[in-house]
């Protein structure tokens, strides 16, 4: 009875708390190690995986999950986390690439990266076995670079270096160099320190791969301008699909204002082109992104200075006035160049003769015009400047003609006309009326440019309906350089 009566009283001094941590602390399940220790273990910060350690059960460890990937989706208010598609988008990119010697790709050393970074904005590869001594061999290498990361606290520029030292295709990585101070540092992916925490502070970009995006977006729709690069960029309105206009988009931009990269003896231009359009009410209702890479040698790039890059995609929008807002963003010095326009959209679904504008572009002799228009066609080609003896091509479209019920047919006539400083220099008459089956005709010619002094010039194309006797005219401005 006493010996009864001892074991009780002991149980009883047990202090509470003791007596509760035992009772509640629930040990992990293996979906709970196998979500901490496969699935997030890149992006899961020290702090929070020890407040995840220090859960009581499963129940607190599944609303932690949850508010673990809420926190990090970049677009709440929409039903996908953006952030998440995007990691394991990326887990499954790695496997896929970087799987090797029986390594899963997400383990290996270029895994993480790619899973941190994403895709790095250029690769060198040296295929070639190289040993600087007889007792270091340095096998085929890749040289990662990484330009405009989001974190403040990462250099602007990053390279990593991966060795496969024993020929099976898992590459190490050997080094992190920072371009901007031109030295190395040694680097160890495993380890919980480096020179600062790096798995810390790429788990802090990772947190959105998106925030970069979206300092853009914030830029552009203040619509403050910003003149760091200073470009242009031409709307063109054509008849889409349903209710709909097409509008090819040609950005141009100076050489002279981008910042130059040299890799592997080319000079590399890397610019981001943002476009967003909103309506009456300020609502964004169109984003459009488009990354541009632009590789020349040296002395080509040096050539090229005094003159402008092209680029060029296309959004549709419905009849209606709206504000365009574009941000060009040059990726290796970060610095930037916003402009602002009014978008007024015709409504082509009228009847009555018209017309859509006039695109001048540089021909390749093999372009897909609806690839043209859709701006998928090769970089540069719309444009409105051009050198003496130049080719210089021209597309547009003409609606609603109106059929000849002799010849059941669309009769038509078109006329180009050039003009310098308002004073008609040459006129080339139509040669004679054309046929269509079709009301809405599509037309595209090309015109050498022998006798044209550098200046400013004016083409006039006159479309006129057989049938009818209406005509429109449209005009449409180019540069003529030495």
């Amino acid at each position: 009875m006493h010996r009864f009566l001892s074991i009780m009283a002991f149980f009883f001094l047990i202090p509470g708390p003791i007596i509760q941590a035992k009772v509640l602390q629930e040990s992990l399940s293996e979906s709970s190690k196998v979500w901490l220790n496969e699935v997030v273990p890149y992006i899961i910060t020290k702090a929070e995986k020890e407040f995840f350690l220090s859960l009581p059960n499963e129940v607190e460890r599944g609303k932690f999950i949850e508010s673990f990937w809420k926190k990090r989706d970049p677009r709440p208010e929409t039903p996908e986390n953006e952030f998440k598609t995007e990691y394991f988008r990326r887990i499954a990119q790695a496997n896929k690439l970087f799987g090797k010697a029986g390594i899963e790709g997400w383990r290996t050393d270029r895994g993480k990266v790619y899973i941190l970074l994403g895709p790095p904005k250029d690769i060198q590869r040296d295929m070639t076995p190289t040993s600087f001594s007889t007792s270091v061999f340095h096998g085929p290498r890749e040289i990662w670079n990484y330009w405009g990361l989001s974190n403040p606290r990462l250099p602007y520029n990053l390279e990593f270096v991966f060795i496969d030292r024993l020929g099976t295709g898992n590459y190490v990585l050997e080094r992190n160099v920072r371009l901007a101070e031109q030295g190395g540092q040694p680097l160890d992916l495993n380890a919980s320190h480096y020179h600062f925490d790096t798995m810390e502070y790429m788990a802090e970009i990772m947190k959105n791969p998106f925030e970069r995006m979206d300092e853009l977006r914030g830029i552009i729709t203040t619509q403050v301008t910003y003149e760091q690069i200073p470009f242009d960029a031409a709307f063109f309105y054509f008849k889409g699909a349903a209710e709909t206009s097409l509008i090819p988009l040609a950005v141009s931009i100076p050489y002279a204002a981008c910042t130059q990269k040299e890799i592997e003896g080319r000079s590399l231009l890397s610019l981001n082109v943002l476009i967003h359009v909103s309506d009456a009410l300020g609502q964004v209702i169109l984003e459009r992104n488009k990354d541009i890479e632009i590789r020349h040698s040296p002395g080509e790039m040096e050539a090229l200075q005094t003159e402008s890059l092209y680029a060029q995609t296309s959004i549709s929008l419905e009849s209606a006035t709206y504000n365009a807002h574009i941000l060009v963003l040059d990726n290796f010095s970060g610095k930037v160049g916003t402009l602002h326009k009014k978008l007024v959209v015709p409504d082509f679904n009228t009847q009555g003769l018209s017309t859509s504008n006039v695109i001048l572009y540089v021909s390749n002799g093999g372009e897909n015009l609806d690839d043209l228009l859709a701006g998928r066609g090769h970089m540069g080609m719309i444009k409105n400047t051009f050198k003496t003896g130049d080719e210089m091509s021209l597309i547009f479209e003409a609606y609603h003609l109106t059929k000849n019920p002799e010849s059941d047919a669309y009769d038509f006539e078109v006329t180009y006309e050039y003009f310098d400083q308002g004073q008609s220099l040459l006129r080339i008459p139509a040669p004679g009326s054309n046929q269509s089956l079709e009301k809405d005709i599509r037309i595209h010619t090309s015109f050498m440019l022998k006798n044209f002094k550098p200046g400013n010039y004016i083409l006039r194309v006159k479309v006129t309906d057989i049938h009818s006797g209406n005509a429109v005219t449209k005009d449409v401005t180019f540069l003529i350089i030495r």
